[in-house]
């Protein structure tokens, strides 16, 4: 007798087959049940890992823009310098050729001054042939204007 398979009562009228399709249903409500828990889970995590890409990717944007800018003022500075160092340079060139002018101008006074001391000398010490000379060059200049 311990070769006896167990004998299974089944309901009458309904075959064995019918009284495991609620089991099977059962499963298969679990499986759809885990796979909507799985696929929530992915979603979520898609979810998360985009929102994660949007945060680097506008991070990396705010940093190009950041540099960016930074260059653009360092470029402005940088030709403000030069600017003013143009401008310096110009300004001290000034001052050298207004005081090279007005030394000239000085030197030229000078010239004149020693010019007219030395024609007064002339003068006094020789004054009927300074008028004499100053006589021909009137007559001269006289001649070569009338023409």
């Amino acid at each position: 007798m311990a070769d006896r398979t167990p004998e299974t009562t089944q309901e009458p009228g309904k075959t064995q087959n019918a009284t495991r399709t609620p089991d099977m249903r059962e499963q298969a409500r679990e499986v759809g049940t885990q796979v909507q828990e799985r696929a929530h889970q992915v979603g979520n995590q898609a979810r998360e890992m985009g929102a994660q890409a949007r945060d680097w990717a506008q991070e990396k944007g705010e940093q190009a823009r950041d540099w960016a800018q930074e260059k653009g003022e360092q470029a402005r500075d940088w030709a403000q310098e030069k600017g003013h160092q143009l401008q310096r340079g110009a300004q001290q060139a000034s001052r050298q050729v207004r005081a090279s002018a007005s030394e000239l101008s000085d030197m030229g006074n000078e010239a004149m001054d020693q010019l007219e001391e030395s024609l007064e000398d002339r003068i006094r010490a020789k004054p009927l042939q300074s008028v004499l000379i100053a006589a021909g060059a009137g007559m001269l200049l006289g001649f070569l204007f009338r023409k």
